[in-house]
């Protein structure tokens, strides 16, 4: 009885078939595989034809990405990448999956964790972007809006902690700033070898203003009004919040009650003109007063406090 060795399709365990069946099952997961119809010669070796289930996982796992079932996110995601190792989809949902599971725990050091290892799957988007027959165009356009949308969702943070702590509000925001910014580097290496995509030029830029808004360390409603974290006015505010009123326990816990308030009044009113016009008045005012009493509208980093 001769045996065939390879890496069962559905779960990726590696098993043993009894090459004179027609059919054997996956001893980890049960998976029923065709021996005569999925596995073929190929050089020498034994290599399966296991396109149909990647088809189906990705099926199953678009469909859990379209409910933000995040589980099922990066059951099925992971099950594609076992299969078709260089599918830039599955490579990075199956890591995205965790990452917005892990948004909605308190355990902030697997938090972390997971988040590097996103970073690191981000890391070979430019390396299988040369390899894939997927839909580059499309794959690219769906990571950047899912991206994208990590910074919009509520997550659990502690709000008794300092900006700087792990678990807090500013440190998550990091996190998903990170994830981003390896996203940026993704795309300008892509970029350099195809010049001619226009495309991802217009991703660049719309990558670079989604790390802008990103607020890590607070002014969400002007970096709303401004366009921008890193500006002159943002840099002024951000000045006065870190060095006058983080100085004083009444301060700090007004900013603590404006991280908790204003962020849900910007993802609500943000995109009106009539939400940024009355506090464009306001601001514009505090920033003259703040600059006239010398503090500054150079680039600034914020503080921990």
């Amino acid at each position: 009885m001769g045996l065939v060795n390879l890496n069962c399709p559905g779960c990726g365990h590696p098993i043993s078939l009894d090459e004179s069946r027609e059919y054997g099952f996956c001893t980890y997961c049960g998976t029923q595989i065709m021996v005569d119809k999925t596995i073929v010669e190929h050089k020498g070796s034994v290599k399966i034809d296991n396109s149909e289930f990647v088809q189906k996982f990705l099926e199953n796992a678009r469909r859990a990405l379209d409910k933000q079932d995040w589980e099922e996110v990066e059951k099925y995601y992971n099950l594609v990448e076992q299969n078709a190792p260089h599918n830039m989809e599955a490579v990075f949902f199956s890591s995205f999956g965790k990452a917005m599971d892990s948004l909605v725990s308190q355990d902030y050091y697997k938090r972390q964790q997971i988040f590097q290892v996103l970073n690191r799957s981000i890391s070979v988007i430019n390396d299988y972007y040369e390899e894939t027959d997927e839909d580059k165009r499309a794959v690219l356009e769906t990571i950047l809006k899912h991206i994208k949308m990590m910074s919009t969702l509520e997550f659990v943070s502690n709000a008794q902690l300092y900006a700087s702590d792990v678990g807090s509000k500013k440190w998550t925001c990091n996190l998903i700033k990170s994830a981003m910014q390896a996203f940026l580097e993704e795309l300008k290496q892509i970029q350099a070898v195809h010049q001619n995509e226009t495309f991802i030029q217009a991703m660049i830029s719309e990558t670079e203003t989604a790390i802008s808004g990103i607020d890590s360390g607070g002014c969400y409603i002007a970096t709303c009004v401004y366009g921008s974290y890193d500006c002159p006015q943002v840099w002024t505010l951000r000045r006065f919040r870190d060095n006058t009123l983080a100085a004083t326990w009444y301060g700090r816990t007004f900013i603590r009650l404006y991280y908790a308030v204003s962020p849900k009044l910007v993802k609500r009113f943000g995109q009106t003109n009539w939400f940024k016009r009355i506090w464009k008045g306001k601001l514009d005012g505090m920033v003259k007063r703040l600059r006239e009493e010398g503090i500054e509208d150079t680039p600034y980093q914020d503080k921990a406090w």
